[in-house]
């Protein structure tokens, strides 16, 4: 028994470096934080391996930003940001579906509440459908081709029409 605590007292240290450090470049937006920035790079160093590639706003407007990330895994994550820096809504098409903790951050209680609800009602693998005051999830999707949005009403602008931005 004392082996095994010496294994894991050794061996813990380096795998929590190195998952914090491959971890690091995954950070997406999330609802009610600032959108993705743009990858750092340097000329004098090597550019580390991007786990994600986040473009400048692709659709300016008054009333909203709207950032593309390219994961690394293949799907594309885009961000709706108000004026003021804030993601109101999040939606994703790709191959793997992108980590919904990361995307909807305080909001994810209230989807793994949701999802739970609905496990326990029989609605196993079902598509995903959310419609809250505080968050509406819609997700769905099959191996190698999923799809979603979610989106925290509050903080739509008053102006934008969140039907029409997400079609």
């Amino acid at each position: 028994m004392t082996d095994l605590n010496y294994w894991a007292d050794t061996v813990r240290a380096p795998l929590l470096s190195l998952v914090l450090v491959t971890s690091a470049g995954v950070a997406m937006a999330t609802l009610g934080q600032a959108p993705s920035a743009r990858p750092a790079t340097s000329t004098s160093t090597p550019a580390p391996v991007a786990k994600m590639s986040a473009t400048a706003p692709v659709a300016p407007s008054s009333s909203y930003t709207l950032h593309e990330v390219q994961l690394e895994n293949g799907t594309t994550v885009l961000e709706y940001a108000t004026p003021a820096g804030l993601v109101f809504a999040v939606a994703w098409r790709g191959p793997v579906l992108p980590d919904l903790s990361a995307l909807l951050g305080g909001y994810f209680n209230t989807f793994k509440r949701e999802t739970e609800q609905a496990r326990m009602m029989g609605r196993r693998g079902a598509p995903v459908n959310i419609e809250r005051d505080d968050l509406v999830v819609r997700s769905s999707g099959r191996m190698r081709n999923f799809f979603g949005h979610a989106y925290a009403p509050a903080l739509v602008p008053a102006d934008v029409n969140i039907k029409d931005v997400l079609q």
